[in-house]
């Protein structure tokens, strides 16, 4: 079963690889949930487990520089001009950094290192995890490059929603089967996609017995961020969709994605919901008070609030006919939430995370390389592995993505542009307690690169010329 589906995997790869249709985009949507596919055989790769998703990445991506018509130029075009120069920056900050850093400051620097099976400290040396890191953010950054290339053409514009779509789709199938394997014989079903080389948490549970949900991801946690991001752009793309039939579905698929993310019982995922109520209530009071918002975005405030009402409405009927309805709820919360900082886990990845900072430190603000060391904290670890120079680059990269406009006057572009800012901080706290590598990943290069095509006018009008974009 596992050779079937590696072979069903790389003939729809090369089959769009060559395609005139968007096959590898639709397979790298599709992939997106399948975080423990290894599609190379990892006894070929020294133990590396290289994912579906990013080898559909790397495919669509050499697909749109080398197989296309001025790929190349339009490569350097977006690699050396704003914003992207700022990535191209951090980027090479990062590459140098793990070059050199983990040879000259060799023993003279504490980490807690990324291969080791017990993640003990020791001193700083070079290792292979170095050289898959630096490949993992290459790829992420040249997947940034390509998606602003794809989705700098208008009628491509539409691919992102469908896209995501798509992607929640077969996040709630995975989470389903997972969920059901614990009652039903499905491991056949599921395990030729669990390749990779890593230790797989996929049959774990909480104290009570119930199992936490980690679909086709190596863990609870990550899959409940990935749903979370999935969430969390859908419910803020809502603005665009003027049909009412994909507006259902919509709402099935946004539903379906938050019981999904209780049910994996993260706690990382659970404050990403408190964040993701948050921005919703903000989005709400400004849509209201029409601040700052594009005019369509101020429509269906009211369809909103009178939804948010009933939601109350009903919990407090609940509680008013059963009191106690909500204490199984309540106990779950407390020992996923509340109880976290008690929990062996927390207190290991913490360690890490204290551990990471001080190398960044001691490593006189250089860093120590990518996959040399590891945290519970994607802030932490981007300072520790690239130093004061890669953090303030990259968080400078983002922070001109998020605080630039798209142009006023395409409704579309600008809903998309707005949905992709207000999307990104709820997967970015979650990031905060479990990001344990520098690299942004897949999902966040395909938000990068969408968000500069989408508010990047003026290369926006070179790179969509049709004669550019030949097959």
């Amino acid at each position: 079963m596992n050779g079937l589906a590696l072979a069903g995997f790389w003939a729809l790869a090369l089959w769009g690889l060559f395609s005139r249709r968007q096959l590898l985009l639709w397979l790298f949507f599709a992939m997106l949930p399948f975080g423990m596919f290894a599609v190379i055989p990892t006894q070929l790769t020294g133990g590396l487990s290289i994912l579906a998703a990013p080898v559909a990445g790397a495919l669509f991506a050499l697909r749109q520089f080398l197989l296309r018509r001025h790929g190349i130029d339009d490569l350097l075009t977006l690699a050396l001009r704003p914003p992207g120069r700022l990535l191209t920056l951090f980027w090479t900050v990062a590459l140098l950094v793990t070059l050199f850093a983990p040879r000259l400051l060799a023993g003279q620097v504490a980490v807690v290192p990324m291969a080791e099976a017990f993640l003990g400290i020791a001193l700083l040396r070079p290792t292979l995890q170095n050289l898959s890191q630096i490949g993992y953010l290459t790829l992420s950054v040249l997947l940034v490059f390509a998606f602003a290339r794809f989705f700098s053409i208008p009628r491509h514009q539409g691919l992102i929603l469908r896209g995501l779509m798509v992607s929640a789709v077969v996040t709630i199938i995975t989470g389903a089967l997972s969920y059901l394997s614990a009652t039903l014989p499905l491991d056949p079903v599921l395990d030729p996609f669990k390749t990779a080389g890593y230790a797989l948490l996929d049959k774990a549970s909480i104290s009570d017995g119930a199992p936490r949900i980690t679909g086709l991801m190596p863990e609870a946690s990550a899959y409940g961020a990935l749903a979370l991001s999935l969430l969390a752009c859908l419910y803020f793309l809502r603005g665009i969709v003027d049909d009412r039939a994909q507006s259902l579905r919509l709402n099935a698929l946004i539903i379906a994605l938050a019981v999904l993310v209780v049910a994996s019982t993260s706690s990382a995922g659970y404050v990403g919901l408190g964040v993701l109520a948050l921005l919703i209530g903000l989005d709400w009071f400004t849509r209201a008070f029409r601040i700052n918002r594009p005019r369509f975005s101020q429509s269906g405030v009211r369809e909103d609030f009178f939804l948010a009402l009933a939601i109350i409405g009903f919990a407090a009927a609940a509680v008013m006919i059963t009191p106690g309805v909500f204490e199984p709820v309540m106990e779950r919360l407390d020992e996923v939430v509340f109880s976290k900082t008690q929990t062996d886990s927390y207190v290991e990845r913490s360690s890490w995370t204290t551990r990471s900072l001080q190398a960044g430190l001691d490593s006189y603000l250089v860093g120590v390389g990518l996959g040399s060391t590891r945290a519970s904290n994607f802030a932490v670890v981007l300072f520790a592995s690239t130093g004061l120079a890669g953090f303030i680059l990259y968080f400078g990269f983002v922070a001109r993505l998020l605080l630039t406009p798209a142009p006023r006057g395409e409704k579309r572009r600008e809903g998309l542009a707005s949905a992709l800012k207000w999307s990104f901080f709820p997967a970015f706290a979650v990031s905060l307690l479990i990001g344990t590598t520098p690299d942004f990943g897949a999902f966040e290069a395909l938000r990068f690169g969408a968000l500069i095509a989408l508010t990047e006018t003026g290369r926006r009008a070179s790179l969509a010329d049709p004669s550019r974009c030949a097959a």
